[in-house]
């Protein structure tokens, strides 16, 4: 039988090729979790904007809005409504989504942008509008 004479390097090439795949594939691994994750959040945000245009179409005046959001610790700014939303979408106090309803008014036609932060980062807008009864 032949004596192997580079085992010891044939060894260290060995464990560096299969440390490497580990690596490659820990990190594969990783950054399609964060992706996954991110298209989580934006799904909520579609779902969440579309909901909150929904109330928004539906309702007279602002005092709807805020009676239905009551328990999404709701605050007003100016022209901007903000409510807060748990990870759930559900109405919550100091919850990571935001949701801003930004209105302008035009004659007879107002108009809502809704914003959809996620701990402070916006991630999604829809623009909508309704005639306004007088």
């Amino acid at each position: 039988m032949k004596k192997r004479e580079n085992l010891g390097i044939e060894i260290i090439v060995i464990l560096s090729v299969f440390i490497v795949s580990i690596l490659v594939l820990s990190k594969t691994f990783v950054s399609a979790r964060v992706r996954s994750l991110s298209a989580a959040r934006l799904s909520d945000a579609v779902t969440l904007a579309s909901n909150v245009a929904d109330v928004y179409l539906s309702s007279d005046d602002e005092t709807k809005i805020l009676e239905i959001f009551k328990d999404a610790g709701p605050d007003q700014e100016n022209d901007t409504l903000s409510f807060s939303f748990d990870e759930d979408l559900k109405p919550a106090e100091n919850g990571s989504f935001i949701a801003q309803i930004k209105t302008s008014k035009e004659g007879d036609f107002e108009t809502a942008d809704i914003f959809i932060l996620y701990q402070g980062e916006k991630i999604y807008s829809i623009k909508t509008g309704k005639e306004v009864r007088q």
